[in-house]
């Protein structure tokens, strides 16, 4: 009898507006996929093509939020070619969707001959090449260079602008790091460009984490367009290698 008042009770809660709904389910959170454990006691140096990904280099990357979340945005493919186009040695996406094309030289150093930028129908010449790191740096180390830089139309109408480009590296210590390739000892390497022309004015700041032999593992990065003076463009994210292979030693450089 018990049991039969029980089951008719539950029937009739059931049977009440307020009753028996069903909760919506939570959300798993998306998972962390970067995280900086600590700072690491075991510093080492940063040689310049582990600052850059070498020919033939297939590295996939994903957007993550400011607290190492993966987000919704779709996964990035970059993949290095051998070219000599605009003068350079090989081609290195970016994660923003430009094209660096860069040489190598004969003391180690590597530096940026162009960039293309798609998105704003852009090529920027730099006459010299500008120096993007030298052989090799050491913790603490500061690194300066510069560059005329002249900006085309990509669709051959002439020059859009000039001026002169500066770029800035700094190694500013190691930390330990955990991405979904694992946990890795790398160094934190922060660079800042900044283009002064004619009409507008470039600035761009990075931070990479580089693991020895491996690479860049996670990207930082933040920049700002400017013209005549007026904000046209903002651009800020943070990014994590999910790509576990380098290519052969052989094919590190052209």
């Amino acid at each position: 009898m018990t049991t039969l008042l029980t089951i008719t009770r539950a029937l009739l809660l059931c049977s009440m507006p307020i009753s028996c709904v069903s909760l919506p389910k939570k959300e798993a959170a998306p998972p962390i996929l970067f995280e900086i454990i600590s700072t690491s006691s075991t510093p080492f140096a940063v040689n310049a093509t582990d600052q850059f990904a070498p020919v033939d280099a297939n590295w996939t990357w994903r957007m993550v939020d400011a607290n190492g979340r993966a987000t919704d945005d779709p996964i990035i493919e970059a993949l290095s070619i051998s070219t000599q186009l605009h003068g350079g040695m090989w081609m290195i996406p970016m994660i923003d969707g430009d094209r660096e094309f860069v040489s190598l030289g004969d003391n180690g150093d590597i530096s940026l001959v162009a960039v293309e930028a798609p998105n704003d129908q852009a090529i920027s010449i730099f006459t010299p090449p500008l120096v993007l790191a030298p052989r090799q740096m050491h913790m603490n180390e500061i690194f300066a260079s510069s560059s005329e830089m002249r900006v085309n139309w990509m669709d051959d109408r002439g020059e859009r602008d000039r001026g002169i480009g500066e770029r800035t590296t700094r190694i500013v210590r190691a930390e330990r790091i955990r991405t979904p390739l694992g946990e890795f000892e790398t160094m934190r390497v922060e660079t800042k460009f900044e283009a002064v022309l004619r009409y507008a004015k470039v600035q761009r700041s990075t931070t990479l984490w580089i693991a020895a032999d491996i690479g860049p593992v996670a990207e930082e990065w933040r920049g700002q367009v400017s013209v005549l003076g007026i904000p046209i463009s903002n651009d800020a994210g943070t990014a994590v290698r999910i790509s576990e292979k380098a290519p052969a030693k052989d094919k590190t450089l052209p």
